[in-house]
């Protein structure tokens, strides 16, 4: 009795462990503006994808037959600017899109896009420009809402 509970333990631990996936190449497609061919907008989203992946409970296995590919495809920040008198109104919105890949053993199995905004509102009674800056904070904030819809969509 007591071998049979150890094997039966001993199987339910195997199958209750996580699904482990690899993250493949992350490659900025981007051909226009400031960004395009930018390496650090690669790394930077592959690091997020690396923690929303274990977020969702994914082990991370360079040795895994799953693997994700990413390809960023485009990103830009739309700005919208209100004026009257000595009141502004600036609204940006952050703009990333990119298509993942899942490969099981070398070969495509699912291939998804998905897009990741970010609003940032400000107002004020002085107009100040700040010469088109990137926000790091709402860069980032596009990046993860863009990877937890690529791991959504592609249902691992």
């Amino acid at each position: 009795m007591k071998l049979l509970l150890f094997l039966l333990s001993f199987l339910l631990s195997f199958s209750l462990t996580a699904q482990e996936i690899k993250i493949g190449d992350v490659s900025n497609e981007i051909r226009l503006g400031k960004l395009a061919g930018n390496r650090d907008l690669a790394f930077g989203v592959q690091n997020v994808l690396e923690e929303v992946i274990q977020d969702q409970g994914y082990d991370l296995n360079p040795n895994s037959s799953l693997e994700i590919t990413v390809d960023i495809l485009f990103f830009d920040v739309k700005k919208n600017n209100v004026q009257l008198a000595v009141y502004s109104k600036n609204t940006d919105i952050y703009t990333i899109i990119a298509r993942a890949t899942l490969l099981k053993n070398g070969k495509k199995k699912k291939q998804v896009t998905a897009k990741g905004q970010a609003k940032s509102i400000s107002t004020a009674t002085l107009v100040i420009d700040e010469g088109g800056k990137f926000s790091q904070t709402n860069v980032s904030t596009a990046i993860k809402k863009l990877c937890e819809q690529l791991i959504t969509k592609l249902k691992i």
